[in-house]
């Protein structure tokens, strides 16, 4: 895969820009309802976005983005941002009621991307951005596109980050090292077996009661991935990806419900095993849902390991706020499926005046480096301080705790490889993320978005049958030989067959178009 990393700012006109900020985000050229572009030729764009939490700053931090913005295409934001869990509800009521955006945040887990492309919502920008958005059009690889697509066009600008996702298990590497833990040994998840053992035998001798590993009402996927063709990996549709070697007794199949695979007892057997052992504590659906809690015990020692979809730099930057060294094992190769490109987008209304713009100016958030920085991480000097060429310190060298504005990840704005990082990560991250993105697997089906509509009642009910049995059954709590049987039953009276037959029409549909 070719170089993915682009720095294009003009750093002396970004220092510049930075100078005589005002406090407010909106715009004298905002018109009521529109946007509109001034008596100077800048043109207003707004920009609904989701973020969590709204940094007190973000006024600030916007109208430096404007100073230079204004300078750069002749663009400034009427920047609307709305925390994470408001923004799920309030923003598909304002698109339903025709509100007036030119670029808004959409996903598959907030204003759903496909939902709003059924609805005309978005722009179809495919001819588009070849010619206002190249450079972010020529970097992103063709797979993610193709990914995003939506009866072979594109609506959205995916963020691009990580190819896919890769599951596996941090763990306290001093506590390894100190126990005689090898973990390089371990290739499988019954290798973890002794691990776990270990760890349970090590510390009840030297007085502490150390839960092993938590996180595994997600884990399942993880121990024998595949490909989610519903795009909700817990629903029963699923195909096998020929480079991990699983499922092979059902493959032929094309589209089958991996709950009734000899994968999915044997983990249900395996977890049993490490549940009854004791390695999971007390309550391990209680707990994995304690994200607050498992991080303070992990970082205190009272915890081993947990489950985890990672990323480049995570163990690393674990090892920098937890007080202890932090290593990572990966039960499998990242892996790139249709949902793995929309868990974030740019969409551009099909109802604004200044789709070239908008266009510009998500070009802009994904090649500019001085944009990329700054809104992510903020004002240089007053938010961070540079270390490097590549990273900054929003401590300021320690003087600060609370800096008014960062979001450490930046992903939701766009690429954070114009971005600089944050001196938690390594120094080398991007190469980290090169050597991540070039292992992935691409999924067979990459591309395939599914219509839930024609069974969306089974959808429904099998979703509430999914959350009553797996989280006892993937945590070892129930007897997978007695309870498996009991949830299949359950699934194939409440539609998994009429499921997977809705699924495999489209998908034959989907092969044929290609």
């Amino acid at each position: 895969m070719k170089h993915i990393f682009k720095r294009t700012a003009a750093f002396a006109m970004a220092a510049a820009m930075t100078a005589g900020l005002l406090t407010g985000c909106g715009s004298k050229n905002s018109a009521p309802g529109g946007a509109s572009s001034g008596e100077d030729g800048v043109t207003t764009l707004t920009w609904y976005m989701s973020i969590n939490p709204v940094a007190a700053d973000t006024d600030k931090v916007i109208e430096a983005l404007n100073e230079y913005t204004r300078e750069k295409i002749g663009v400034e934001i009427d920047y609307k941002v709305i925390a994470n869990p408001d923004y799920k509800e309030k923003m598909p009521n304002l698109i339903n009621a025709g509100e007036y955006f030119d670029i808004c945040f959409t996903s598959n887990w907030t204003t759903d991307y496909l939902q709003f492309v059924g609805k005309d919502a978005f722009l179809d920008i495919t001819e588009l951005l070849p010619e206002y958005a190249g450079e972010t059009y020529d970097f992103i690889p063709q797979a993610v596109w193709d990914a995003v697509k939506v009866n072979g066009s594109i609506y959205g600008v995916p963020s691009y980050k990580e190819m896919g996702w890769q599951g596996g298990i941090v763990y306290n590497s001093d506590m390894a090292e100190e126990y005689g833990i090898d973990m390089s040994a371990v290739k499988t998840l019954d290798d973890f077996t002794q691990v776990l053992a270990t760890v349970a035998e090590k510390s009840k001798s030297a007085g502490k009661d150390v839960i092993g590993v938590s996180g595994l009402t997600n884990a399942w996927s993880m121990a024998a991935p595949y490909e989610s063709l519903t795009g909700n990996p817990k629903l029963p549709a699923a195909a096998a990806v020929p480079g991990f070697g699983n499922f092979r007794d059902v493959a032929a199949e094309g589209v089958f419900n991996q709950y009734a695979s000899e994968e999915y007892m044997n983990y249900c057997k395996l977890v049993r095993e490490w549940n009854q052992a004791g390695y999971l504590g007390g309550d391990p659906v209680n707990y994995d849902s304690d994200i607050a809690n498992r991080d303070n015990d992990f970082n205190n020692g009272a915890l081993f390991s947990y489950f985890i979809q990672y990323a480049p730099g995570t163990a690393e930057s674990m090892s920098a706020s937890s007080g202890h060294g932090v290593g990572f094992w990966a039960s499998m190769e990242p892996l790139f499926e249709t949902r793995s490109a929309m868990g974030g987008l740019l969409a551009v209304s099909s109802a604004s005046e200044h789709p070239e713009k908008a266009l510009e100016f998500i070009n802009l958030l994904n090649t500019d480096e001085y944009v990329g920085t700054l809104i992510r991480h903020g004002i240089e000097g007053e938010h961070y301080t540079a270390v490097g060429e590549n990273q900054v310190d929003k401590t300021m060298g320690g003087t600060l705790t609370d800096n008014g504005y960062d979001y450490t990840y930046g992903w939701q704005f766009g690429t954070p490889f114009n971005q600089k990082w944050d001196i938690s990560y390594p120094d080398n991250i991007e190469e980290l993320f090169q050597q991540y993105n070039d292992a992935a697997v691409i999924s067979p089906n990459n591309g395939f978005t599914f219509d839930a509509v024609p069974v969306e009642t089974q959808v429904a009910a099998l979703t509430n049958v999914i959350s009553e049995y797996t989280p006892s059954l993937e945590t070892g709590s129930v007897d997978p030989a007695e309870y498996i049987p009991k949830f299949l039953d359950a699934l194939k009276a409440n539609g998994a067959d009429a499921l997977i037959e809705e699924v495999n029409t489209q998908l034959t549909e989907f092969r044929a178009s290609k």
